[in-house]
């Protein structure tokens, strides 16, 4: 009996390995794979051909859903009406995640409507219009499907001479979804001027959280003499001081006037009517309305900028005397304890900089490097080495240089270190000749690991079978959708790795789905946040500086006469490749573009900005790669300018260059006026270093790299129309 049971248990099983491995195929055939890639690569260039290579897919094991889309797409470009609705129809049933479903299921009522079927598509979009508060996201993705939707359902009304019903719904979007494609397209059965105060009021609101600014002002402006005229006040100001930038006088008079006490926004009115002063660089009256803050709000959330300023304002005027005065209120107040402590001391030392008072720099240059990191110690070792060699203390610059390269080589400062070093001791500066580490170029970033092949223990038959979607979605080119749907699984896979293992499992798998991120969160630490130089060819290595998205970046590259580890380092200083990332200026994707430039940057391209879309690298990274060229055209091919007006607009960058006419070029940074945009010039300089050094194997690329990131002249012809 006991036999017996053993071999019906091991019956059983094989038939159970066998029912869960049957159902685990590997990946499609390669023929399969190129035909899917080029029938998708096609799918706007050659649709017809596009649909010839999609209709003879075969089916795919762990991602029909993606053959299906592949086929609708190309049907409905093709215009192969009755074939796009087919594959649409099987599609839906492939799909599990309610959010996609709804996106499909509204294409098919969009379809029908196409195809004269309104009764059928009428039943959809009511049905639809039940479910739309269950789609997940983005919020700037739901409004683009809502309005589709609403959309749909008010033609279908007109369709059928409902006009009622049809201006109800017209006006419902004009109200709550006032910036989408849908609403401003033409044959809406009603107007704005149709709408009551309120609903007008709601309309601003929400256009102005769609980023829609112009229209925006332009509905704020009608509440100027009503009930309302506080609060669009308000939004008036915000919008020409902090959104558009393009009004600080009329934000000035705003401002004045909600400062009043007792007011809902007169604290924070109060310190932006300083900031639309210092706009305008009327420094004096920035300097009393600050003291009347200070005043008015001595615990005010604002005072530790009001006591930011009391030195700064002085100091870009040039009035070093008083801002040396100024930091050194704020450093007894503050010490090395606020978030831009270390600003200040920077700022004091390079007043002193500024007066030639080489040996008071020198001081003041040791109150910075306790703050370590490669920005601000290892500024504090340059500009030490500078003024000793301005002092004619050629060994102890020498003595700074090396305590530098020791500390931070392969950063902004240690690169301008080496320029110094040669100088002091009569070799050629240039950037292409100074000392280079040996030993780059070689670093590996392939996979470690063959994900599919590798065997990992312990997983679910669920889980397996999701496993093989992934790796199905990703040999198809899908990564989006590999990525979107790898989280959950992720972190079960990685906890039955060997502990060993486990960098090379998350940059394996980070290459398979394209999360990029998340290996460079694992390894960056113990590379960029420590000094001394980092090793070449490691994985860590690789893994801290990825080159994300590689074959869409290249693309990119080529297309714009760029160099790749340009696109790569502004990505890793905008978002740390991440796709999906939203700032708080309203900058969306791995290369953060703002809608406002990214509509300007479409009509350059003759395409069309969506929002819904421009997440995808594929889609966003051209505009961004658009913009760069521009930049680096008004720059003359200067990497550190171009790359400050990625972060900050090129017309700040242009004032800065001309505020300052006669300085060297590493003087001329240091002189720039916005802190962010100073810093990001100076990080991205250092990824560019890092990139270089890691993977560039062409002496010639590198040579021009460098000496364009590190010039020795700073004489260019910047345009008086800078663009954008």
């Amino acid at each position: 009996m006991v036999e017996q049971i053993r071999r019906w248990s091991a019956i059983v099983t094989f038939l159970v390995i066998s029912l869960v491995v049957s159902g685990l195929q590997a990946l499609p055939p390669e023929n399969v794979v190129e035909n899917f890639k080029e029938a998708r690569r096609l799918v706007e260039e050659d649709p017809a051909r596009s649909w010839e290579l999609a209709s003879a897919l075969p089916k795919i094991t762990h991602a029909e859903d993606a053959r299906l889309e592949l086929q609708y797409d190309s049907a409905l470009r093709a215009g192969h009406l009755d074939e796009a609705l087919r594959a649409l129809e099987a599609l839906e049933k492939e799909i599990q995640n309610p959010s996609d479903l709804f996106i499909r299921e509204l294409e098919r009522a969009e379809l029908l409507v196409a195809l004269g079927r309104m009764d059928a598509a009428k039943a959809l979009v009511s049905t639809l219009k039940k479910r739309k508060s269950r789609v997940r996201g983005r919020y700037s993705e739901r409004r683009f499907l809502w309005a589709r939707l609403e959309r749909l359902d008010h033609d279908l009304a007109l369709s059928e001479d409902d006009k009622k019903r049809a201006k109800r719904i017209a006006l419902n979007m004009l109200v709550t979804l006032p910036a989408e494609i849908a609403t401003k397209r033409e044959g809406l059965s009603a107007t704005p001027d149709e709408l009551s105060e309120a609903q007008r009021l709601r309309r601003a609101r929400n256009l102005e959280n769609a980023w829609d600014y112009q229209a925006a002002r332009e509905e704020f402006e009608r509440f100027r003499d009503t009930k309302h005229r506080e609060e669009a006040l308000w939004n008036l100001g915000l919008i020409g001081l902090r959104k558009l930038r393009d009004q600080p006088k009329e934000a000035e008079e705003i401002f004045k006037e909600l400062s009043r006490p007792g007011g809902k926004y007169a604290e924070d009115s109060l310190f932006l009517l300083a900031r639309a002063y210092m706009v305008q660089e009327r420094y004096d009256d920035a300097r009393k309305v600050y003291a009347e803050y200070a005043e008015r709000y001595p615990r005010g959330k604002e005072m530790v900028l009001v006591d930011y300023y009391d030195g700064w304002l002085h100091y870009d005027h040039r009035e070093n005397e008083k801002a040396i005065e100024g930091f050194d209120r704020y450093i007894a107040k503050y010490g090395r304890r606020s978030s831009r402590s270390s600003y200040i001391y920077g700022f004091r030392a390079w007043a002193f900089m500024r007066m030639n008072q080489w040996e008071k720099a020198i001081d003041a240059w040791d109150g910075l490097v306790p703050f370590g990191n490669p920005l601000v110690e290892g500024k504090a070792y340059y500009w030490q080495a500078y003024a000793h060699n301005e002092l004619g203390q050629k060994d102890k610059a020498i003595d700074r240089l090396d305590r530098l390269r020791k500390r931070w080589p392969l950063t902004y400062y240690g690169m301008l270190g080496e320029q110094l070093r040669a100088k002091i001791e009569g070799k050629d500066p240039r950037a292409s000749k100074v000392w280079w580490p040996e030993g780059g170029g070689n670093t590996d970033d392939s996979p470690r690991v063959d994900v599919h092949s590798a065997n990992i223990p312990g997983l679910s038959a669920a889980d397996q079978r999701q496993w093989e979607r992934i790796k199905t979605l990703s040999a198809l080119n899908e990564r989006h959708k590999a990525r979107d749907e790898f989280g959950p699984l992720e972190a079960r896979i990685l906890a039955r790795v060997p502990a060993g293992d486990r960098d090379a499992w998350i940059h394996a798998l980070g290459l398979l789905v394209g999360d990029y991120n998340e290996m460079y969160s694992t390894a960056w630490n113990s590379i960029t946040g420590y000094p001394g130089m980092m090793e070449s060819g490691t994985l860590r290595a690789a893994m801290s500086y990825p080159r994300a998205y590689r074959q869409i970046v290249e693309g990119v590259a080529e297309e714009f006469g760029l160099w790749p580890g340009f696109i790569w380092s502004i990505m890793r200083q905008e978002s740390r490749y991440k796709p999906g990332a939203v700032s708080g200026t309203d900058a969306v994707g791995a290369l953060q573009m703002i809608p406002q430039t990214a509509r300007k940057v479409a009509r350059d391209l003759g395409t069309v900005f969506n929002i819904a879309t421009f997440f995808r690298p594929e889609v966003g990274f051209r505009f961004s790669g658009h913009y760069m060229r521009k930049l680096l055209d008004t720059y003359s091919g200067l990497w550190v300018p171009a790359a400050s007006s990625y972060n900050t607009g090129p017309g700040p960058i242009a004032k800065w260059f001309r505020k300052n006419p006669d300085v060297e070029f590493a003087w001329l940074i240091e002189e720039f006026e916005y802190n962010e945009g100073r810093a990001y010039g100076r990080k991205v300089a250092e990824h560019m270093l890092r990139y270089l050094y890691l993977y560039e194997t062409d002496p010639e690329v590198r040579a021009n790299v460098l000496d364009n990131l590190f010039p020795l002249s700073r004489d260019i012809e910047i345009p008086e129309d800078v663009g954008y």
